[in-house]
């Protein structure tokens, strides 16, 4: 009995090495591509290659929601954990670059029907994420959070302290973003759609808040604003917010934006 333990510890790993070079890479990669079907996501690899000691690279893996780009993670590198392979699934640590800052590193495990995984990333820059253009941030500065995807729901945490940010224009309300230095957010998402769990923004004497949903390219939110009085005293504060205005200090705007079509104009 001891010496048939033996025999297979010792053919185990000779059989998982020859597994790992039988396993196709168009499985690999299908095996990635699909983990985003049940969020209404797509994700698309490019130039993904197997290497040595169950190492897996691609060129650049991009996430997109509706068509639209929402973040390309570029010079992924993997270790995949061999023992998954036998029950034909994917579990490993993966890190990646967005663009020449950002870092973003984590676990994932993909089986048939359910994706796990804890993913972080840190200085971010806020130009190189599609999907804040996609919802109106647009400006300087990094950001860094986490992510953590169970089944058909995600988690998103994010925080950023010294941006720049651009104000822009829809319909005839200027989106005063750029009065904030200080952002952070929760996201949950879930079947297609974005709930704005917590967004807060923080500048210089004022303070907002919003929640909210993004669904079917709509964003639908209302905006708490809370102004000090360097504001409230400026007259074209006053004159361009007394609309919103529902006690002293304290405004409520309320703003849905189809992103469909809409072409935001940003102001310089």
């Amino acid at each position: 009995m001891i010496k048939k333990i033996l025999i297979a510890l010792i053919f185990l790993p000779v059989i998982l090495w020859a597994g790992w070079f039988i396993v196709p890479e168009s499985f690999i990669q299908s095996k990635i591509e699909n983990s985003g079907r049940n969020h209404n996501l797509m994700v698309e690899v490019n130039g993904l290659k197997k290497g040595f000691f169950y190492y897996v690279g691609i060129d650049n893996l991009v996430l997109k929601g509706s068509k639209n780009e929402l973040i390309t993670i570029n010079n992924v590198k993997s270790r995949i954990n061999p023992f998954y392979l036998l029950i034909f699934q994917i579990k490993g640590f993966f890190e990646g670059q967005v663009g020449e800052r950002g870092k973003i590193f984590g676990h994932i495990k993909l089986t048939k029907k359910r994706v796990i995984s804890k993913i972080d990333f840190t200085n971010l820059d806020i130009s190189d994420i599609a999907a804040f253009r996609f919802i109106g941030i647009q400006g300087d500065g990094y950001f860094s959070g986490s992510i953590i995807i169970k089944d058909e729901t995600g988690y998103i945490k994010f925080s950023s302290e010294n941006v720049k940010l651009k104000p822009f224009n829809f319909s005839e309300f200027r989106v005063p973003i750029d009065f904030f230095q200080k952002m952070m957010g929760s996201l949950e998402v879930t079947g297609g759609v974005i709930n704005i769990i917590s967004f807060t923004l923080e500048g210089k004497d004022i303070y907002a808040r919003a929640k909210g949903t993004i669904k079917n390219n709509i964003l639908d939110t209302k905006i708490e604003l809370m102004p000090g009085k360097s504001f409230v005293e400026n007259p074209l504060f006053a004159y361009e917010f007394k609309r919103y205005k529902v006690a002293p200090g304290y405004y409520v705007i309320p703003i849905q934006i189809n992103f469909g079509g809409l072409s935001l104009a940003y102001i310089d």
